[in-house]
Formats: structure tokens, sequence, C-alpha cells
């Protein structure tokens, strides 16, 4: 079953143009989901974390982080610092971050 905040696949392969009217999205940045959101604004708050702290601690389920982690990781939004699933955001994670929703700087 999907997250109920996972984009639509055409969004998330980089689809240059939003289905609300058509607004320009850069096709190099991805789209973030509401999880996105929430997982690299813990990050850039606490630094880095095992994964299932982040899990704990964002209140998202640790089959779903993990799957995220990874989409963020390839995106390069987010990099594995140790083997033990330790993640912290990037700098490009953070200007996504900014970028996409500046409500979660509060």
């Amino acid at each position: 079953m999907a997250a109920p905040d996972e984009q639509p696949p055409e969004r998330l392969a980089g689809s240059s143009e939003d289905e609300g009217g058509g607004e320009r999205i850069a096709p190099d940045r991805p789209s973030l989901t509401r999880s996105d959101e929430r997982l690299l604004s813990y990050l850039a708050d606490v630094g880095a974390d095992y994964q299932a702290f982040i899990a704990g601690n964002t209140g998202l389920y640790d089959d779903h982080v993990e799957s995220r982690l990874t989409a963020l990781a390839d995106a390069g939004l987010v990099e594995r610092v140790s083997g033990e699933a330790v993640y912290r955001v990037t700098d490009a994670g953070r200007e996504a971050l900014r970028d996409d929703c500046p409500r979660w700087s509060d």
C-alpha cells in the first residue's frame, strides 16, 4: 500500500509541469513528499541520527523511513554517515527543504 503522501510516479520521475496549474518545476530538483519534508527537517535540527530513532522521533513507520531515506540519499539530499544506518542531511537537502517548504523553518 502506498503512503498517503506519496507523489504520483510521473512527478517523482522529474516531470516539468505541476498538475495544479502548469507551474514549472526544475527537472533536476526532486519533488518532496510530506514525509520527506519531515525527515529533512528533523535531520536538519538534530544533525545525524540512526534510522530507527528517526522513525520514532518523526512518528513515521520504520519501513517507510527506510525507503524514503534511500530515495533521499539517491537524490543527494541525505547521506549515510556510517555503516550503521546513521543519516544526516546534506547541503542540497537543506536547500531543497528551504525552497520546497519554508513553513518548516518555524
